[in-house]
């Protein structure tokens, strides 16, 4: 982000890095690690997942790139790429939604196990569950 807050060193990072000549790559990078901290609060409260965006100065035209790194890291390859939105068409599809890679960001900070088959399904449980009480909200208000 542009602010370059000192980070936590105890806490993960998710680097997002956008094409800057889509205006709207800014916004989906803020709503997505929105949904990330929410979702990954309702499944480990003590997750606090820290953001930057286009850290190495700007990326490729066209892209939408999600890494992930356990601590705050200044090495690309220390981090793990979670999503690329580089090579697909229509643009639309280049952000991903947070359904998508959840799972790959709990594996990726080792909050959960290969073989447990049943967080999957609780990741998946959490996930519809935050769906509904935002549709929820979305109708009281109107």
């Amino acid at each position: 982000m542009s602010d370059k807050k000192a980070l936590n060193p105890h806490q993960p990072v998710l680097y997002i890095d956008h094409c800057r000549y889509r205006e709207n790559y800014r916004r989906e990078a803020l709503l997505l690690h929105a949904s990330l901290v929410e979702a990954l609060r309702a499944l480990h409260p003590h997750v606090n997942l820290q953001l930057r965006i286009n850290e190495n100065g700007p990326p490729e035209e066209g892209a939408f790139e999600v890494a992930i790194a356990a601590t705050p890291t200044a090495s690309s390859s220390d981090r793990q790429q979670i999503w690329t939105g580089l090579r697909r068409v229509p643009f639309s599809s280049k952000v991903p939604h947070v359904d998508d890679i959840i799972t790959s960001v709990c594996h990726a900070l080792n909050l959960v196990r290969d073989d447990d088959s049943t967080m999957k399904e609780s990741h998946r449980k959490i996930m519809t569950n935050l769906r509904r009480s935002r549709n929820i909200q979305y109708e009281e208000e109107e």
